[in-house]
């Protein structure tokens, strides 16, 4: 009975009865003993919501769908926010293609013509586009231009006379000017969930080499990023955007706080052309790059130590480089006073200037520093092609017992059957045939299918001229080609 009775009355508490006892849990108060430090903190935390809720206002959520010819996929690769990987092998007795949805976010730069930045890959191939904004209203979207290079959209809503009550754009900021440290705030849609911020810091500037765009490098923050921010503003204290949320790095496929954003100055570059020209103007040197620059090929170069720099491998015939007079070997340091430490830099350089620039450049040849000033073309205009003729050799293989190297002639028609197995595009040079292990060619990494372009900056026409230079020399220095990459490798003897 007793228990009974204990029963009734916890539920006669829980159900809001008279409690029996006077005590009641104290309302909230404000601390007045509350220390400087802790008030600042408030401020920061009110200022933080107060910037989350203006921003917002700019804030759009963007879904899409898109008719997927091919089969799903197993894994899911934490670059690919939406349509799945594209690299992966296909699930068994899936259907040959299907209709997928996806999400990502995106921003508005301008309200009265409703122009609205994005990711590329957000957008890619997508048969429908709808835009959700803040202030609850939906609309398709038209696609006013797109850059894949740097992954950078630029979408318009379709309705001239759509609602922009409640909605503001949000302002381009100086990413120049970003440091390490800096506070920010990255909003977004992750995983869908609309109008969602996430606080943090500005972790590094200038991060390249990441292989998420062509061109272009980021900046990195610890602000948590998921799939589905893709496009989003990553704002500054100011609440100016100074990056596009774009991708992350993860094992797991969620935040593991190292996110990466495109800068402003970019996103401003790029988008200014989409608008005004649907598609980018880009500058062309002409020129291939080889591997990047380590102590065997400083020496090898006869370039100081610590020098850094874009290791040019190959210049194409009529080019903007060759007409300035760069060639194979040259290593160009500076562009316009701008540092070139790695092939990315110089990429990125004269991948973003317009067609036509005049720049001047600094560059290293045979251990000379040396300038040229380069009037750069139009990339579309010069696609990087390599020419395709035959060779006119028919040496047979011949072996070098020091070297390690069993080499012949490339000739199109006789090694057609190497020429497709390992994608090679020379018309001219030494194809490797086979390499004895443990020898100093194999050290140095040169392997079978390989093409010995030059040996010491002179052109290998004949067999006879590698063994000539190889025999006289205490170090070679092999330009080659592998699968349409040109490289270089240092042969110690």
């Amino acid at each position: 009975m007793l228990l009974r009775k204990i029963r009734l009355f916890s539920l006669s508490v829980c159900l809001g009865a008279p409690s029996l006892f006077a005590y009641q849990l104290p309302t909230a108060e404000s601390n007045p003993k509350a220390s400087d430090n802790v008030r600042l903190l408030r401020q920061i935390s009110s200022g933080v919501s107060e910037l989350s809720e203006q921003a917002s206002k700019g804030l759009v959520f963007i879904s899409v769908s898109k008719i997927v010819k091919g089969r799903p996929y197993y894994e899911m690769d934490p670059f690919d926010f939406f349509f799945g990987p594209r690299f992966r092998q296909p699930a068994p007795n899936a259907p040959a293609q299907k209709q997928q949805a996806g999400v990502g976010s995106g921003f508005i730069v301008d309200l009265s013509k409703g122009y609205i930045i994005t990711n590329n890959h957000v957008i890619e191939e997508a048969d429908e586009i709808s835009l959700k904004l803040d202030n609850g209203e939906t609309y398709e979207a038209k696609v006013l231009g797109r850059d894949q290079n740097t992954d950078i959209a630029v979408v318009q809503i379709k309705d001239q006379n759509f609602n922009r009550n409640g909605l503001s754009q949000l302002s381009l900021g100086d990413s120049d000017k970003v440091k390490v440290g800096e506070f920010v705030i990255a909003l977004g849609a992750p995983f869908g969930l609309e109008f969602s911020q996430s606080f943090g810091a500005i972790s590094a500037v200038s991060r390249g080499n990441l292989n998420i765009t062509n061109l272009g490098n980021f900046i990195q923050t610890d602000a948590a990023i998921n799939p589905g921010n893709s496009g989003g503003p990553l704002i500054n204290m100011d609440g100016q955007v100074i990056g596009m949320n774009t991708a992350i790095f993860s094992r797991s496929g969620g935040s593991a706080g190292i996110g990466f954003a495109v800068p402003s100055a970019l996103v401003r570059n790029i988008a200014d052309q989409l608008v005004v020209k649907g598609k980018v103007a880009r500058g062309y040197l002409g020129v291939r790059l080889a591997q990047e620059l380590d102590e065997d090929l400083l020496g090898a170069l006869n370039l100081p130590k610590g020098t850094q720099g874009a290791l040019i491998a190959n210049v194409e015939k009529g080019t903007p480089a060759s007409k300035a007079g760069l060639e194979s070997g040259d290593v160009i340091t500076e562009v316009n006073g701008k540092v070139v430490k790695t092939n990315q830099d110089l990429t990125n350089t004269v991948g973003l200037l317009p067609p036509n620039s005049k720049v001047s450049m600094s560059y290293f040849r045979n251990g000379k520093s040396q300038k040229a000033t380069v009037t750069l073309g139009d990339f579309e205009q010069n696609p990087l092609t390599a020419a395709q003729k035959e060779g006119s050799q028919n040496a047979a293989p011949s072996s070098d017992a020091s070297s390690g190297l069993k080499l012949d002639v490339l000739n199109r028609q006789k090694h057609a059957d190497y020429i497709e197995q390992f994608g090679i595009e020379s018309s001219s040079g030494l194809l490797v045939v086979d390499v004895e292990q443990g020898s100093k060619a194999f050290a140095s990494g040169i392997r079978p299918g390989d093409v010995l372009l030059r040996a010491n900056q002179a052109p290998l026409k004949s067999v006879k001229d590698f063994n000539d230079i190889f025999k006289s020399s205490g170090k070679v220095l092999i330009q080659l080609e592998r699968k349409g990459t040109f490289l270089f490798a240092s042969i110690r003897k």
